[in-house]
């Protein structure tokens, strides 16, 4: 049990402490879930019940650590951002996806 624990306290530093709020995760998750057809910033922000300052400064942030992507689309005569996840960022969802499930395990476990 010992030994999972260490492991689950060695495999956090290979993650990005920076995608670490519940919002960026929130994000991510659903951005993954679009994949390569994305989803638009209304989308988004309908979905998550954000403000625009808040969705902006984090989908910012998550452009900044090469996560995430913006292109611009007409739809009705309107431009829209459609966001969307690129490698990097699927990559490092599926790494944060496995150690929440080895982290969660481990906690079940303990209180088991």
């Amino acid at each position: 049990m010992q030994e999972d624990f260490l492991k689950i306290i060695d495999d956090a530093h290979a993650l990005n402490s920076k995608l670490f709020s519940l919002i960026r995760l929130e994000l991510i998750a659903n951005l993954a879930i679009f994949g390569e057809d994305g989803i638009t910033y209304r989308e988004l922000k309908s979905a998550l019940g954000l403000n625009d300052g808040v969705l902006y400064s984090n989908l910012q942030a998550l452009q900044g650590m090469g996560y995430v992507s913006v292109s611009m689309i007409k739809y009705e005569n309107k431009e829209l951002q459609l966001w969307k996840i690129t490698p990097d960022g699927l990559n490092e969802w599926k790494n944060v996806k496995r150690w929440l499930c080895m982290f969660l395990k481990c906690e079940v476990e303990l209180n088991g």
